[in-house]
């Protein structure tokens, strides 16, 4: 097979990965108050909002606008065992009251009542198979909207310092800015459950800082200095091993606290995929000679598919572009 007959496959595998379960993460800022609840502009969407109460009885807001005949699923997550277990409390237009008390701290705007649904911490989690983690979901809620208007979602903290996260609506879909953005949105992700930076990136830079040094040994070997576009060249390519290994110990961590899921093999996808394009990146490099019009052509395309496919926390795929357009991006002579 050619080297990049590959592609026509790749394209199709993803065509059969995105229907999977996926929403689109955001990071919420500060929103303890009606007034400045989280508007969700498209209700409909998958967007699963991440955030943090410090205080005990600290209320989060989210705004939502409904037409009749809409449907209104809202799923509340926590971190995992150990960790807080937040309560849920639907605001809907009307007079009606509801059966359970609604906790004192939550705003109940006039002309609305309040539905609480307690949270109920959960043993086991869900394996998601993108970011990769584990989810934990501790309350659900659903209904088919009869009363347009707007809607609020309000998460009560029980307790200090409680990290959650709600899941809307229901159309699983993505803009391309929100496609390529994952990676790094999967990195906060991390963080809102608990794992440092550090620990987070410790297989890329490991795989990148090795990977310069065995480069950097293999080239004094050399009589010929490689270029700049070399080195953007190469650097991509261990982007992209960097992000699959990144990708790999994640889906280890979450197998190993959620179970083994059919859906490994997703996660399992976009690791083999950013690994294929990396070794490609480096083959090129590797090259004596000047650069042909097909190489550039190959790394161009390697970059793209590494936005595509979520390889290199974006740095890698805009390298490889700019290495494939360099001018003096010459493979060093033997």
């Amino acid at each position: 097979m050619k080297r990049w007959g590959v592609i026509p496959y790749l394209v199709l595998a993803l065509i059969f990965v995105l229907p999977a379960q996926a929403h689109v993460p955001v990071n919420t800022a500060e929103n303890t108050a009606l007034g400045g609840a989280v508007a969700v502009d498209n209700p409909q969407k998958s967007f699963v909002f991440y955030g943090y109460l410090h205080d005990p009885g600290d209320v989060a807001y989210y705004r939502l606008i409904l037409s009749a005949g809409d449907q209104f699923p809202v799923s509340l997550m926590n971190a995992g065992p150990g960790k807080p277990v937040p309560d849920m409390v639907i605001l809907v237009p009307g007079d009606s009251p509801r059966p359970g008390d609604i906790p004192a701290q939550v705003t109940i705007p006039e002309g609305y009542h309040g539905e609480l649904i307690r949270g109920l911490a959960q043993p086991h989690g869900e394996y998601e198979p993108f970011t990769p983690a584990a989810i934990f979901t501790v309350a659900r809620y659903s209904r088919q909207i009869t009363i347009p208007g707007v809607y609020y979602v309000a998460v009560v903290s029980p307790a200090a310092d409680t990290p959650y996260s709600i899941a809307t609506g229901y159309h699983e879909e993505f803009s391309p800015s929100e496609w390529v953005m994952v990676p790094l949105n999967g990195i906060t992700v991390h963080q809102w459950e608990g794992q440092s930076v550090l620990t987070l990136l410790a297989p890329f830079l490991a795989v990148v800082i090795l990977g310069l040094i065995l480069v950097l040994r293999r080239e004094k070997r050399r009589t010929v200095h490689p270029p700049i576009g070399f080195w953007l060249a190469t650097i991509a390519g261990l982007c992209y091993l960097g992000g699959a290994a990144v990708t790999f110990v994640q889906m280890v961590r979450a197998v190993g606290i959620a179970g083994f899921s059919p859906a490994v093999g997703i996660t399992l996808f976009f690791t083999l995929v950013p690994l294929v394009l990396g070794v490609g990146a480096l083959r090129v490099t590797r090259k004596t000679g000047p650069w042909t019009i097909r190489d550039r052509l190959s790394l161009g395309v390697i970059g793209v598919l590494g936005a595509v496919f979520w390889a290199g926390f974006i740095i890698g795929p805009v390298l490889a572009v700019i290495a494939a357009a360099f001018p003096d991006s010459l493979a060093p002579s033997p």
